[in-house]
């Protein structure tokens, strides 16, 4: 017996491709921040119970798990409808939007060298959606 799956609706069209892409990156991306942020409220892991307390009720812990579990299923609905050997690559994205929130959202230096990397980056992607057999 096989299961066909009807797509149908703005999801599966271009548009929710685009929805679906733009919620991933801002999923993984916010998760990295979170996790920034809430690794310096930690201080030094020393691993003891109280640390370990102290991680479960941390806000910043809580939104991290959060934002990487709504990744996950995002990535499910993406992986569905796209190839992997295009999907992965393109995924890189998130490199770029947790560059740009470290600097504008944590106030980090980047350095120009990083930003020839995000260049970099994009340049390959669109390489990769160029040669994207459609």
């Amino acid at each position: 017996m096989t299961t066909q799956t009807v797509d149908s609706g703005w999801l599966h069209g271009r548009l929710g491709t685009l929805v679906l892409w733009a919620l991933l990156i801002a999923t993984e991306s916010a998760g990295q921040l979170f996790t920034k942020v809430a690794g310096d409220q930690l201080g030094q892991m020393d691993f003891t119970w109280q640390w370990l307390a102290d991680v479960a009720r941390n806000p910043g812990i809580l939104a991290a798990i959060a934002s990487y579990l709504g990744a996950f299923f995002v990535w499910m609905l993406i992986l569905r409808r796209s190839s992997l050997s295009l999907a992965f690559p393109l995924s890189s994205l998130v490199f770029v939007a947790v560059l740009l929130g470290s600097w504008l959202g944590l106030g980090e230096h980047i350095s120009l060298l990083h930003w020839v990397g995000v260049g970099v980056i994009i340049g390959g992607i669109a390489l990769l959606a160029e040669g994207e057999e459609h």
